[in-house]
């Protein structure tokens, strides 16, 4: 988990400029980076690297409304506005076989009034001199690189090691750390700020909507019992935009960043509009990014008990493959419900990092096994041995098997349900690994060891 937000830098360009080879030569290997179909969720839209000791992320705005419009120059404007929503620098890429182009002139307009540190990168400059005519756009020194071959990746390091600014981590090893950290995801006008609003008893700061200034994430800290609370900011989500996959694209980015930092997210959704498949990908990620995760259906005082019921059935119904999710209903505008959500919230935190001793973990592995064994692999029996808890947020097990690779994944949902049922952890991603490791405690004096790992791996 990180402790304050990671520098954001964004590749943004005209198509064919060869942004995703720029991409995966800084990152250092290959990554997927736009779906197949517009709208369908990316494998990766960003990936976590270090110039130097710093941990950055770099995004690729690449494939925004080019799949869904024609218009090159709709589709720039797209790139363009979700870069500069999520970036702290913006690598500008062009052409150095194709020269300067008039999209290019359009793309340097907009980063210019924006005031966003640019740095201007042209590609497929196995010739250097060609980059001198990029002068001509008015953004600063180009930068030639050919990242095909890696030729002049190291000066572009250097620059964006330059660029990128230093965010301070609030949680300092003197500081006193939050009891929990929780942020607040949801869709534009689902009642994310009242909430929040509403814990913090006061109208919290609003980010203006002009450029430069919706970048800085304001975390709060809320007061709560001998303790306090910290609340992720999610960087000021965007209320509003030409398309909807430019909305998603800056959610995701913004949501992760929260994720990685939080120890459990709320997911809030508008009673009256139901549920997206949007909502469902945001929650799939708080699972994917190891946050406990809860629901809050926001305005149910505009519902009558027959559209709760109906909206309760079709969320159920949406949610069936996911984990246990706790659900509440709330009018964060009248406060109604907002107290007990924050106690659940709180508890979910504090659940994502949750100890088991071993001998406790272990016999709750002999009772879920008793209770349905593992399937066969081709025939051949497949047990299991022992189990370890080796980290928390999420909690993570090691279960030693005769034949780790055989174990079909129906069993490990099985598994990771009946964990989650046993140990009281709603909403809590669990994580297992798989070895064929003999027993560690096998042959120590420790009787309860000894015998725990004799008795499991004999039978």
């Amino acid at each position: 988990m990180f402790d304050r937000v990671l520098p954001v830098i964004a590749i943004v360009g005209r198509p064919n400029v060869g942004k995703s080879t720029l991409f995966n030569r800084i990152i250092k290997k290959r990554q997927a980076i736009v779906g197949d179909r517009p709208g369908v969720t990316v494998d990766r839209l960003e990936v976590e690297f270090r110039i130097g000791d710093e941990l950055c992320v770099l995004v690729d705005t690449g494939g925004i409304g080019e799949s869904q419009h024609g218009e090159m120059q709709y589709a720039i404007d797209m790139q363009v506005e979700a870069a500069l929503d999520v970036a702290d620098v913006v690598m500008f890429a062009v052409d150095a076989l194709a020269g300067v182009t008039p999209v290019d002139h359009a793309i340097a307009q907009k980063l210019r009034k924006a005031g966003r540190p640019v740095i201007m990168v042209v590609n497929k400059a196995e010739n250097p001199d060609l980059a001198t005519d990029f002068f001509a756009l008015g953004m600063g020194e180009p930068l030639p690189v050919s990242a095909a071959h890696g030729q002049g990746m190291l000066p572009l390091m250097a620059a964006l090691a330059k660029a990128i600014p230093r965010y301070d981590i609030k949680d300092a090893p003197s500081e006193i750390k939050p009891s929990a950290r929780i942020t607040v995801i949801g869709r534009p006008n689902v009642g994310k700020s009242t909430l929040i609003n509403a814990w913090l008893g006061k109208e919290r700061m609003v980010v203006s909507p002009i450029a430069g200034t919706t970048r800085d994430a304001i975390d709060s800290d809320l007061p709560y019992g001998d303790g306090f609370i910290r609340l992720v900011d999610t960087a000021g989500q965007r209320k509003s935009g030409r398309i909807s996959d430019v909305i998603e694209f800056v959610a995701r980015v913004k949501a992760v960043q929260a994720f990685r930092r939080a120890d459990a997210a709320v997911m809030v959704l508008d009673g009256g509009e139901g549920i997206v498949e949007q909502d469902m990908r945001l929650m799939q990620l708080a699972q994917d990014e190891g946050c406990a995760l809860i629901v809050a259906v926001n305005k149910v005082d505009l519902l009558t008990e027959e559209e709760w019921k109906y909206f309760a059935e079709r969320l159920n119904f949406r949610m069936r493959g996911m984990t246990e999710i706790p659900v509440y209903r709330i009018a964060a505008k009248h406060k109604k419900g907002v107290k007990k959500l924050m106690q659940h919230a709180i508890h979910a935190a504090k659940s994502n990092s949750f100890q088991v001793s071993t001998g406790e973990l272990n016999r709750w592995l002999e009772a879920a096994e008793r209770k349905q064994f593992a399937p066969s692999a081709e025939g051949a029996i497949v047990r299991l041995k022992y189990a370890l808890q080796i980290d928390t947020s999420p909690p993570t097990l090691k279960i030693f098997s005769n034949r780790p690779t055989g174990i079909k994944a129906s069993y490990i949902r099985y598994l990771e349900q009946d964990f989650r049922q046993h140990f009281r952890l709603p909403g809590v991603p669990v994580r297992l690994r798989f070895d064929k490791t003999d027993n560690p405690y096998e042959g120590k004096s420790n009787s309860e060891g000894k015998s725990k790992g004799r008795s499991r791996k004999d039978r």
